[in-house]
């Protein structure tokens, strides 16, 4: 049996997001004929422990990799502390995994997550194939639109800046990125920033997002046509999501049309001004706000909404979009990072990124054509249907089983001279 180090930074059984995906490759492939040995936080040992000594995944051997406590009081001082942490914790992983190597001896190593490009990995130290990714990074929110992270726009100015410092500073980037036999990135604005430090190495494109099987409806979601559009928009209240636009988009659609936007989600720095967006547009007879949901309460509203209507200024592949297109929801977004890529034209609406009124403007005329086009907007959801269908965590695990990890562990392959092709 082949053995793998999986490097998982965050990695959290039924958790959304980063913490997600670690959990998700982590079990996948210790279920797909593969020893895993899996590198995390210590954060999410209560749940993980039980579930391992319920022997659900035998094959599977998680590894928790702890630093100073001074170290983890870091992690809280805003940016530069979160990086901090995470470079520090990734030097110590690499300690550890020196060890485990001369145990185990493992074929092959996969850096999942954090999928941050320029805080990068120090296991190709270890000398061993190595896969980094899918991984974003190069996504850079619009200036045009800055007003929408009000006091937080100085916060993502010094992000792009440390990012930016990182690139030339950080071994664990620059090095990684010369030596890694394999780099996944999951949007055209990460590939060209990896492109200039791999001019001829092999850089694949994967979606850093999955789904699980029993998230995906058994049936088709019908979405049959209402008295009142119901727009969804959900996630986390971070200024980068740019809920303040969604609902000042809302407050230009012809009041004349019966529309209501259900906002899901609780947590975030920008949860205390939502009621003032609301009473400055003055939508109050159009926005229902829920609040935090659990998972299982999310495929509700799912079903019971017609267009996800999402509007983040800078993301690498939302979540969200993919949920909602497995419940046949068409999307109208923007035409920026990872959603701009997601959404098509065939599955939903994405508005150029221009000017905040020509913007605004658009997605007030996008809320108008789905409220007009039932029939074109049930075709959007099924085309959105089929591509969710594809990203699901079982299929997504595959082409690495099958396709990605058996041309780097070859005996013979020299890991400089490994060729995959990039698309």
């Amino acid at each position: 049996m082949k053995k793998i180090l999986l490097s998982a930074y965050a990695c959290i059984p039924n958790m959304g997001s980063e913490q997600g995906n670690g959990w998700n490759y982590a079990t996948h492939l210790s279920t797909s004929g593969l020893e895993v040995h899996c590198l995390t936080l210590v954060d999410g040992k209560d749940r993980i422990d039980p579930i391992l000594a319920d022997g659900f995944y035998p094959n599977l051997r998680v590894h928790y990799v702890r630093v100073p406590a001074w170290v983890d009081k870091f992690c809280w001082k805003g940016l530069i502390g979160m990086y901090f942490h995470y470079l520090y914790w990734q030097w110590a992983a690499y300690q550890m995994a020196r060890k485990l190597d001369q145990q185990h001896n493992f074929d092959l190593i996969h850096h999942a997550t954090y999928g941050s490009l320029q805080l990068g990995s120090f296991l190709y130290k270890l000398g061993k194939p190595l896969i980094f990714g899918p991984a974003g990074g190069g996504q850079r929110a619009p200036k045009a639109l800055k007003r929408y992270f009000g006091s937080h726009w100085t916060r993502e100015w010094m992000r792009d800046i440390v990012g930016k410092v990182l690139e030339y500073t950080n071994p664990a980037y620059f090095r990684m990125l010369k030596k890694a036999d394999l780099v996944i990135v999951t949007n055209n604005d990460t590939y060209d920033l990896v492109r200039r430090l791999r001019p001829t190495q092999p850089i694949e494109r994967i979606w850093d997002v999955g789904m699980a099987l029993n998230f995906l409806p058994r049936e088709v979601t019908a979405h049959p046509p209402k008295a009142t559009l119901e727009l969804l928009w959900t996630g986390r209240m971070l200024p980068r999501k740019a809920l303040e636009l969604t609902i000042q988009a809302l407050s230009k659609v012809d009041p004349k049309l019966s529309v209501r936007l259900t906002i899901v989600g609780g947590q975030g720095e920008m949860v205390e001004h939502i009621p003032g967006y609301v009473q400055t547009y003055g939508v109050e007879n159009r926005v229902n706000w829920v609040g935090q949901v659990s998972y299982d309460q999310m495929k509700q509203y799912y079903i019971d909404s017609d267009v996800l209507f999402f509007t983040s200024l800078r993301d690498s592949c939302p979540h969200q979009l993919v949920e909602a297109m497995s419940y046949c929801m068409p999307i109208l977004t923007l035409d920026l990072h990872g959603q701009g890529e997601l959404v098509n034209g065939s599955n939903g609406i994405k508005v150029p990124v221009t000017n905040e009124t020509e913007v605004v403007d658009a997605l007030a005329r996008g809320v108008e054509w789905m409220a007009a086009h039932p029939d074109e907007r049930r075709q959007m959801g099924l085309a959105g249907y089929e591509i969710a269908k594809e990203l699901i965590w079982d299929q997504k695990i595959r082409r690495f089983v099958d396709e990605l990890y058996p041309t780097l562990m070859q005996p013979s392959a020299s890991h400089s001279s490994v060729q995959v092709s990039a698309s």
